[in-house]
C-alpha cells in the first residue's frame, strides 16, 4: 500500500496575518484581517482614519500599520471584514439635520472644550444614543429622560424623533450649550427644558426622582463615573419592584488598562445595579484616539436594592489631579468562612488559629481586642497589625466567620489565603473577595 502525504498548504494571505498576529499579540486574528481588510478597502495607511473606522487605540494601530506591507502588495490577496461594532442604526435625514444644525448655531465637531472632557459624537451616534431608548421599549408619553450634559445634542435628537415623550430635561453646565440648545429648541419647537448645572452640585429638588431614564456620557475617570451614576439615581423615580429605570452610561477605555474599566463595573456593582446590556464601541467620536475615538454603551438596570450614596467629590477631569490616584497603598480583603466546626469557635482555639493565619501570611500582630456579644454568642476578635488591622466577626449559630484584612503593605502569598484558612478552620466553603 502506498504510503500517502498530507501536505498543508500556507497561503500568502494566512502566512502574512500569521506573522502579523506574531507581532501584535494584543490582537485577535479576525481584527488584524479585518484591518488588513479596510487598509486595502480605503487604499490607505493613515492612522488616524483607521482608528476611526475600527475604535483601536491610536498606539496599536500604529503598531500594527509599521508591519504592514505596502498597499500594492495587498492587491491580490483576499481579507475578510470585521464587525467592529455589533449596534449601528442610521438615519440619513435626521443624521443630516444635526449636521445642519451644528453648522447654522456655530458648534462645529473639532470645537471640544478639554476642561470639560468633551469629545463630540459624529451625528450618528448622537442617532443611536437617541434610539436605544426605542430599542429598549422606553419611548411612550408617560416616559421622561433626563440627560446630565449633552454635547452631542441628543435631546434635539430625542425631541424631533420622539415628540411623543412625556418630558426631556438637559442639565448642562457649558454655559454655550446652555443657550444653543435653548437656541435650536425654540426654533424647532422641540419639548426641551434646559439648565445650567454642575453634577458636583446637589440636584435641584424640583428634579429629585422625577425620572424614568437618564442618559450620561461623563469625563472618562473613576471619580467622574461614581459622580454621575449618584446624581442619575437622584434624577431617576423611586421602586420597589424589579421594573427598573434605567441609566445609559457611556464609557470608553483602551483595552490595554482593562484595571480601569474593572473599577468602572466594581462601582457599578457597588450601586446594586443591572448591566442588563453593554454595547462595544456603540458611540464614535471626533479625536480621542487614545482610546480609539470610541466608547461602550452600559444600559444599566435599578433593583430594589439600589441606593443613592451621596457621593461628593471636587476634582472629576482627566486634567485634574485625582485624589485617589495619590493615595497610599492599600490592600483590603473580604473574607465569608462558612461550614466551620462548632469547636472552632471557642475563644482561645480560635484565637489561637488567627494568629496562625497571620504568621503564615507575615502579618505582626501588635495589640489584641476580644469582644463578646451576649444575644447569640457573637464574638469579635481585633487585631492591631504593624501595618493596619484584622477583624474576625463569628456567627455561631450559622457555623460562619468574616474576616476584614487591611493592610498598607503587600499580604505575603495573598493568593493562598483561602487554602491557608480551609486548612486551619476544616471547611471548604472559603469566599475571599480583593477589595479595590
Amino acid at each position: 500500500m502506498p504510503l500517502l502525504r498530507h501536505y498543508v498548504i500556507i497561503s500568502p494571505m494566512n502566512a502574512l496575518v500569521e506573522q502579523l498576529a506574531k507581532n501584535n499579540q494584543d490582537l485577535k486574528v479576525a481584527e488584524i484581517e479585518g484591518v488588513l481588510y479596510l487598509v486595502k478597502k480605503e487604499n490607505t495607511k493613515d492612522i488616524s482614519k483607521i482608528v476611526h473606522l475600527t475604535g483601536l487605540p491610536s498606539s496599536t494601530v500604529s503598531a500594527l500599520v509599521k508591519t504592514i506591507p505596502q498597499i500594492k502588495d495587498l492587491k491580490n490577496l483576499d481579507f475578510t471584514a470585521y464587525n467592529w461594532s455589533l449596534f449601528s442604526i442610521s438615519d440619513p435625514e435626521l443624521e443630516e439635520f444635526i449636521t445642519c444644525v451644528r453648522k447654522e448655531f456655530k458648534l462645529p465637531f473639532e470645537a471640544n472644550k478639554r476642561e470639560y472632557d468633551q469629545f463630540f459624537a459624529l451625528p450618528q451616534t448622537s442617532l443611536q444614543k437617541a434610539v436605544i431608548l426605542d430599542k429598549k421599549g422606553l419611548i411612550s408619553n408617560k416616559h421622561s429622560v433626563a440627560l446630565i450634559g449633552d454635547d452631542d445634542l441628543v435631546s434635539i435628537v430625542l425631541a424631533k424623533k420622539y415628540p411623543e415623550l412625556l418630558k426631556i430635561t438637559v442639565l448642562e453646565l457649558d454655559d454655550n450649550l446652555v443657550l444653543k440648545i435653548k437656541q435650536i429648541s425654540e426654533k424647532y419647537k422641540l419639548n426641551i427644558e434646559v439648565l445650567k448645572y454642575d453634577a458636583r452640585d446637589k440636584i435641584p429638588p424640583q428634579h429629585f426622582g422625577k425620572y424614568d431614564s437618564v442618559l450620561i456620557d461623563p469625563p472618562y475617570t473613576y471619580t467622574g463615573i461614581k459622580l454621575f451614576i449618584d446624581r442619575s439615581l437622584q434624577l431617576l423615580k423611586g421602586h420597589t419592584d424589579f421594573s427598573g429605570k434605567y441609566i445609559f452610561l457611556n464609557y470608553g477605555n483602551s483595552f490595554k488598562s482593562p484595571e480601569k474599566t474593572l473599577a468602572i463595573q466594581q462601582v457599578i456593582g457597588e450601586y446594586a445595579l443591572l448591566i442588563e446590556d453593554k454595547i462595544n464601541n456603540f458611540n464614535n467620536y471626533i479625536g480621542a484616539e487614545s482610546i480609539g475615538s470610541v466608547s461602550s454603551l452600559y444600559i444599566l438596570k435599578t433593583t430594589p436594592q439600589t441606593k443613592i450614596k451621596e457621593f461628593k467629590v471636587k476634582n472629576i477631569y482627566t486634567y485634574e489631579i485625582i485624589e485617589n490616584q495619590n493615595f497610599p497603598y492599600i490592600e483590603q480583603y473580604s473574607i465569608k468562612i462558612l461550614k466551620v466546626e462548632k469547636q472552632m469557635f471557642y475563644k482561645n482555639a480560635l484565637d489561637h488559629l488567627i494568629r496562625q493565619f497571620a504568621k503564615s501570611h507575615s502579618l505582626k500582630i501588635k495589640d489584641f481586642m476580644f469582644t463578646k456579644f451576649d444575644e447569640k454568642g457573637g464574638e469579635t476578635f481585633t487585631y492591631v497589625l504593624q501595618n493596619s488591622n484584622l477583624i474576625a466577626h463569628t456567627w455561631p449559630e450559622f457555623g460562619s466567620i468574616h474576616i476584614d484584612l487591611i493592610t498598607c503593605s503587600k499580604v505575603k502569598n495573598s493568593n493562598l489565603i483561602a487554602e491557608t484558612l480551609s486548612k486551619l478552620l476544616k471547611t471548604d466553603y472559603i469566599e475571599v473577595k480583593r477589595v479595590e
